[in-house]
């Protein structure tokens, strides 16, 4: 059993970060890459998360492993002053997967999990020199504006298409919190009927941890409440302590467990 890197990039991957598995008659028995990501925002405790894909049959499983963790000891180089974690997907259902995670020493502390907030009395008290307006989404410039703003504020996993669906649904708002006339924050939520998702809301980084992304909920809460919403849910990574406040703020109630994150702290 061999591993080998392609001979040029995969999917804008660099050749070093993926790997092949292939045995004595040449045929191709898994495959692995690992991708670097800077989350400040997300993890502040630990901004360098490295995530990894490992598909393959049990012989070439370990050696892709042990491929991955070594590069993910390389690229720690690239910020070695800050906490790093490497990490994967798991569907909660995959015993056989979890147990070979916890046997090579990955907890299992990380999930994306849904949790049900309740609504708050009252349309909240904003920030002094701040205020609230709906963010125009008239046009595609508009559109690919937000979604931008989101992505630089590690909201990567809205695309274009499940924006446009959110705003053909019933109850859409996007709604934007200015300091100063300045955009500083933005909250995103969609439903149908007695029900509304929180599909995203970040605050720049300069203005957080002044309870600002509290605030900001709560008028959302309020005014989708006003049209007839009375059960919100959120999904949240159980690793993000912002996330963790902020939906504990709103009396997160459990509802299930999305995905599980296997992982362990490199440093």
């Amino acid at each position: 059993m061999t591993i080998l890197h392609p001979e040029q990039p995969v999917n804008n991957m660099n050749p070093e970060d993926v790997f092949y598995a292939i045995d004595d008659l040449g045929t191709q028995t898994g495959y692995a890459c690992i991708l670097y990501q800077l989350q400040p925002g997300l993890y502040p405790d630990c901004p360098v998360n490295m995530y990894f894909t490992l598909e393959g049959d049990e012989s070439s499983r370990y050696l892709l492993f042990g491929a991955v963790v070594a590069r993910a000891r390389v690229l720690m180089n690239v910020n070695p002053q800050l906490r790093a974690r490497l990490y994967t997907s798991l569907d909660p259902q995959d015993i056989q997967r979890r147990e070979f995670y916890l046997y090579n020493g990955f907890d299992l502390e990380e999930s994306d999990s849904l949790v049900s907030l309740q609504i708050p009395f009252g349309d909240g008290r904003i920030p002094m020199s701040c205020t609230v307006a709906a963010i125009p989404l008239n046009t595609w410039e508009e559109q690919q504006s937000l979604l931008t703003r989101l992505q630089m504020n590690d909201i990567t996993y809205l695309e274009r298409n499940a924006l446009m669906e959110m705003m053909h649904m019933p109850h859409f708002l996007a709604l934007g919190l200015y300091r100063n006339a300045g955009l500083i924050g933005e909250a995103l939520l969609a439903g149908a009927g007695g029900a509304a998702d929180l599909a995203a809301i970040y605050i720049e980084p300069s203005s957080r941890r002044q309870g600002m992304g509290r605030a900001l909920l709560h008028r959302s809460l309020a005014i989708l409440a006003a049209e007839g919403v009375t059960q919100v849910s959120a999904r949240i990574m159980t690793r993000s302590l912002p996330q963790q406040h902020l939906a504990n703020d709103f009396g997160a109630t459990p509802i299930s467990v999305n995905m599980l994150f296997p992982g362990m702290y490199l440093n």
